[in-house]
């Protein structure tokens, strides 16, 4: 795994398109024959596959262009990089719905779907999907977040927790955060160390000062795939959801958004582009959660993670309100992208 992990995260320096493909052949599991010979095709050798538009242009803001509305100060699902550039996974998971659709794509800062969708500045709106406007329908869910548990493990092994273990433990927390919240749901009493963002929790684990962090399960996996020994263990409540939404007028579009979100969830695509931007967080979250942990269903539909620019900025020494959690410094962005 530790080959496969070192090609994720060289993936992600080199863009959606090989990002995905890189992601997709580490996680094959077929086997590597030393004594193959490999030859690398030149540019004109690769053929490129041409595909069909799957929506009219009249049902688009820009002709042949997919344009997607996202929050991006929710790193890190969106962000700028050390060159100012947009990346993140939401960033990626809408370049691979575009080419699903068979369509370029583009986009604009948006902080709900209300605001993107109704005044038509774009077609499609990736982030909290909930709206106050009637107008506005859900296509489907790109990618789950919860409250979540990260260990260390030095011989690699998969670590598992109970809240029993928890409540014996010494925990490293952001201050004032979600995840405080999450633990006083579930009545765990242990010993909480706090730090003003995650970052501080994550160093905190790695030199042993504490033995768990908890906090939002997107930010720490994009924390921990930096970290060798860093993994998920599992999350405390029921995940929440980052959707895609349409104007529910636009029947067409909404149709072909919603087939290209299946068909790239079916086919694995979406998968890998998670891997790429969460390590081996796995993807559907429901799968791995605390033992002994009161999992039930989430009053929210978005994740609650917090700016690189709110975090940069802030100086004041103010902590973050309960709902902004999971802080991503521009010093970790600038790692990804080194």
């Amino acid at each position: 795994m530790d080959m496969v992990r070192g090609s994720l995260m060289h993936a992600a320096r080199l863009g959606a398109g090989t990002a995905v493909v890189i992601a997709v052949l580490g996680l094959s599991g077929c086997a590597f024959n030393p004594l193959s010979t490999f030859t690398t095709p030149t540019i004109d050798q690769i053929e490129r596959e041409t595909v069909t538009p799957t929506v009219s242009d009249d049902a688009l803001v820009t002709p042949g262009t997919l344009t997607v509305a996202l929050d991006t100060s929710d790193a890190p699902q969106a962000m700028q990089d050390a060159d100012g550039n947009l990346t993140g996974y939401a960033v990626d998971a809408a370049r691979a719905l575009a080419c699903r659709m068979g369509l370029k794509v583009a986009f604009v800062d948006a902080s709900s779907a209300d605001s993107a969708l109704s005044d038509k500045k774009a077609d499609i709106f990736i982030g909290d999907a909930r709206s106050t406007d009637g107008d506005i329908s859900s296509l489907g869910t790109c990618l789950y977040d919860a409250p979540a548990v990260f260990g260390k493990s030095s011989d690699g092994e998969s670590l598992s927790v109970s809240t029993e273990t928890l409540n014996t433990a010494t925990l490293g927390v952001q201050t004032s955060s979600a995840s405080q919240e999450a633990l006083a749901k579930q009545s765990i009493t242990a010993n909480q160390k706090t730090f003003s963002n995650i970052n501080e929790c994550f160093e905190a684990l790695e030199s042993g000062e504490v033995d768990y962090v908890i906090c939002d399960s997107t930010a720490g996996g994009y924390l921990a795939r930096l970290m060798s020994q860093i993994s998920y263990v599992g999350t405390l409540e029921a995940p929440s959801t980052l959707g895609v939404a349409g104007l529910s007028s636009n029947d067409e579009l909404c149709r072909a958004v919603s087939d290209a979100l299946d068909g790239i969830t079916v086919d694995g695509t979406l998968e890998a582009v998670h891997c790429v931007w969460y390590g081996q967080m796995p993807y559907d979250l429901t799968a791995k959660t605390v033992s002994g942990a009161n999992v039930q269903a989430s009053d929210s539909t978005s994740n609650e993670t917090e700016s690189s620019d709110d975090d940069a900025s802030d100086n004041n020494g103010d902590s973050p309100s309960s709902s902004q959690e999971g802080t991503i410094t521009d010093d970790d962005i600038n790692k990804l992208n080194s």
